[in-house]
Order: C-alpha cells, then sequence, then structure tokens
C-alpha cells in the first residue's frame, strides 16, 4: 500500500502562475506541472493507492472556492482536505458545508495566509474543528529573520498544550529549515510529521534520528507534489537505510490507520 499524505493539485488555468510563484519562495525547482491529470498519471504508474491534496486560501474570500476545488476533486483515488481562515465570515457554514461533503481533514498555511499560527483567533478556529477533522500544518520557512515566522515549532506546541486533542500533522518533519527546534519542541509529541521536501536538505543522519525519536509509528510519506512526485520520495526514504517494516509504516500503514480512524 502507497499512501502519499502532501500533494498540491490545482486547475490547469492556474497551475503555470502557482508552479512559478512555489519556485520563487521557495527557491527550489518544481520538478511536475501541478495539474491533477498529471498527477493521476504518477499514481497509475507508480501503484499509489491514495493520494491526499489541498490548497489553502492565502486571502479569506477565497475559502468557499478552494473548497470547492477539494470536494469536486475527491474521487479516483484522490482525497481532498479542506481549508479554513481565521479571517473568514462565515466559518460555521464552511465548517457544515465540509462535513456534508465528508471532508476529513484541513489545511492550513500560515506563512501564506499571513496568520500567526497561534493567535487567539486561530485558537478559537481550531477549538471549532477539532472534535471532526484532523488538521495539517505547514510549519517553517524562512530562518534567516528576513520574513515574518508566521508557523514555527514553537508556536506549534503552544497550540498542542492549549487544544490537547487536537489531531495534527506537522509538515516537512515539523519545521522546514527548522529541524532543530522541532527536535527539541515537537520530536515525541502527540502529533503526526510528514516527510514532504525534507530529504536533500535535512541530512539523512538527523533525518532517520528524527523518526526515531519521534516514533515511525507517527511518521506519514508526504511527496510535496509539484516539487517531487510520490515515487521520488519513496525512493528517497530508502536511502535512509530504515527497516523494510519501517518504510512500509510511513509508505502506506501509518496513513491507512489514520484514515481509518477518520472513518475513511
Amino acid at each position: 500500500m502507497l499512501i502519499d499524505m502532501h500533494v498540491h493539485v490545482f486547475p490547469d488555468t492556474i497551475a503555470p502562475k502557482v508552479k512559478e510563484q512555489l519556485n520563487h519562495h521557495y527557491g527550489l525547482p518544481v520538478h511536475h506541472q501541478g495539474t491533477r491529470q498529471e498527477f493521476k498519471n504518477i499514481m497509475r504508474l507508480g501503484h499509489v493507492d491514495t493520494a491526499v491534496f489541498f490548497t489553502a486560501a492565502t486571502r479569506p474570500d477565497q475559502v468557499p472556492a478552494a473548497n470547492h476545488w477539494a470536494i469536486t476533486n475527491t474521487r479516483d483515488g484522490l482525497l481532498g482536505f479542506g481549508t479554513l481562515h481565521p479571517d473568514y465570515d462565515n466559518i460555521e457554514g464552511e465548517i457544515k458545508k465540509l462535513k456534508k461533503a465528508g471532508v476529513k481533514g484541513i489545511k492550513f498555511h500560515p506563512d501564506f495566509q499571513q496568520f500567526y499560527l497561534d493567535d487567539p483567533k486561530a485558537l478559537a478556529l481550531y477549538e471549532k474543528i477539532a472534535r471532526d477533522f484532523v488538521v495539517i500544518f505547514h510549519i517553517g520557512d524562512d530562518t534567516d529573520g528576513s520574513k515574518i515566522n508566521y508557523s514555527t515549532p514553537e508556536r506549534l506546541a503552544r497550540v498542542l498544550d492549549y487544544i490537547p486533542g487536537l489531531r495534527v500533522i506537522a509538515a516537512h518533519m515539523g519545521g522546514y529549515l527548522m529541524w532543530d527546534r522541532s527536535l527539541k519542541h515537537l520530536v515525541g509529541k502527540k502529533l503526526y510529521f510528514d516527510t514532504s521536501s525534507c530529504y536533500g536538505i535535512l541530512p539523512n543522519e538527523q533525518f532517520k534520528f528524527m523518526i526515531k525519536e519521534h516514533g515511525v509509528d507517527k511518521i506519514l510519506l508526504g511527496s510535496d507534489y509539484p516539487f517531487n512526485s510520490p515515487l521520488t520520495e519513496v525512493a528517497n526514504l530508502t536511502q535512509l537505510a530504515l527497516a523494510e517494516k519501517e518504510l512500509q509504516a510511513i509508505t502506506g500503514e501509518n496513513a491507512r490507520a489514520l484514515m481509518a480512524s477518520l472513518g475513511l
């Protein structure tokens, strides 16, 4: 079983623009086009059973359209997670719509959405969704002081303390380019990490150490498509010399157990 828990697919009309923006923001090569059809082809070629895709409403008014995309494209092995924004004026209505559609997860990207992950308004929103959704956060980003750090391991640790029952996936092993801080503030706590956009940047020995220290049962495969594909991510993980049982857990079994707990 192969399950990719971190995928972005965009409408064909905006995929080229989004790809350019991602490349500019992160300074990383974006190897794929970001379209649904391209990713479906990758799934077929790589025998990927399920992939979770999402987008984040960078402005409050984008919330309904982003969720419509997630809902209407959930089929053929692709499972859409919704998005919310603390400043959206009809949170209750949108939550009701997502629940009715069977959506089980919400993605937040505080850096793109420009709100502090542990802002009181955000905490109030997480409390509203804690019972019915798993929440995935983009964590980490700039470390040289040139940007505002809306999402950090420390901020997520405060969220976990404030809402201990919140089911959380911390993307990028708990903090892109902030892995020492993830080790200090998140590793070992009750949350999942995904592996997206870590290999080749996070040193292999530290990558493997973090997996062991956090618990292999709490690590999920994430390709961060269109940056990479799930096939590439699996190949990368094999370079960490994990035991076969550990690799199987990360690439599918852990995600299957999480989905079962959500009623999927």
